[in-house]
């Protein structure tokens, strides 16, 4: 066929420098998109970089059933591997940073790392063992593959249970305060023994999917925070021939002087279960606080209240109870330093008059 004796190994070789260099190159394009994501969510990266460890291991395993489609299974392969190890990584160490007790992170991740190192130890014993008692064939090793991948995940799934994330995201911060802003003979109260601690919202957060804004639920309207202005009514139904007028009606609203009160958020309520949120470019995280917490008071309100009765005074509870409450927050364990609701390249520029 006209290929010399160095042909073969050269072309072996471009093989991997392609599927490898595509995987190295998948992983810095995940970095860059994730960013953030790494910290406000290390439950849910961490979970999803094990299935991804995973699938791509199992496309590596199918590579001699296709020996022709070898360069594009590895490289998908390899951008999967690549990319978990990323977030396994980048994770590790938010993660390692829950189970401190004092400064002893250096601690935490040695013994961390060294109980990684011996269950890959018992790892390649058993599959050693087992290895040798099977038929030695591609099918085999899949079928034997695929109930070893699943109880993996599992075991990553309940360890990440007991895992307690003390920063605040849309759903953990949901979850604080969910109790805690009641309805009492018509009016809001806040109940200091009714936040959730760290732990008591690791046992029931979500994290399987990523969670950016908050679902309707018992007649109360959900929370969209940063939803894109421009690209606002194209979120509604079709059928809504109306829908722009009507949006460009809520955010006139919602930006008004008398209904931002000269704060550093603002908040628009479409329909009985779309409320909006959006920061101003210049809110610190205590801004970013307030406003979240005034929205969850204002949707808690509106079943016994006008929408513009209900933002006024939902606005009047939030002033005068967030001091109090922002304190009982850091002393129940959670770290109110930043908030992780929404990236700040979605926050708005709003011009305010001289």
């Amino acid at each position: 066929m006209g290929l010399n004796s160095g042909a073969l190994p050269l072309s072996a070789a471009i093989n991997w420098v392609i599927k490898d260099g595509f995987g190295q190159f998948g992983g810095v394009i995940y970095a860059t998109m994730v960013g953030q994501k790494f910290d406000s969510d290390p439950k849910h990266q961490r979970f999803w970089s094990s299935v991804w460890l995973q699938t791509a291991t199992w496309l590596e395993m199918l590579t001699p059933l296709f020996p022709h489609l070898f360069v594009v299974i590895g490289s998908v392969a390899n951008v999967g591997k690549n990319i978990a190890w990323l977030a396994m990584s980048a994770t590790r160490a938010s993660i390692n940073k829950t189970f401190c007790r004092k400064e002893n992170l250096g601690d935490v991740t040695a013994k961390s790392g060294s109980q990684s190192t011996a269950a890959g130890l018992i790892g390649t014993a058993l599959g050693i063992v087992v290895g040798g008692t099977m038929d030695v064939s591609v099918y085999t090793l899949i079928l034997g593959f695929v109930p070893i991948s699943l109880a993996s995940l599992w075991g990553n799934y309940k360890s990440l249970l007991y895992t307690v994330t003390p920063t605040l995201n849309v759903e953990r911060a949901r979850l604080m305060l969910q109790d805690a802003i009641l309805v009492q003979n018509g009016a809001l109260v806040f109940s200091l023994e009714h936040v959730r601690t760290p732990r008591q919202v690791s046992k029931i957060e979500k994290f399987m999917r990523e969670i950016r804004g908050i679902e309707p639920e018992d007649r109360m309207p959900g929370i969209i925070i940063s939803a894109n202005i421009s690209k606002l009514e194209r979120t509604f139904p079709w059928t809504n021939s109306n829908a722009a007028a009507n949006v460009a009606h809520m955010v006139r609203d919602a930006f008004q002087p008398q209904y931002a009160w000269n704060e550093l958020y603002y908040i628009g309520l479409y329909t009985a279960d779309r409320l909006y949120l959006w920061y101003d470019d210049r809110a610190s995280d205590a801004d970013v606080l307030l406003g979240f917490y005034h929205a969850m008071a204002y949707r808690k309100l509106l079943g016994a209240r006008s929408p513009s009765d209900a933002r006024i005074e939902s606005y009047v509870f939030a002033k005068q109870t967030f001091a109090s409450a922002c304190q009982n927050i850091m002393e129940s364990g959670w770290d109110t330093s930043i908030m992780y609701f929404s990236k700040r390249s979605r926050f708005v520029n709003v011009a305010k008059p001289e």
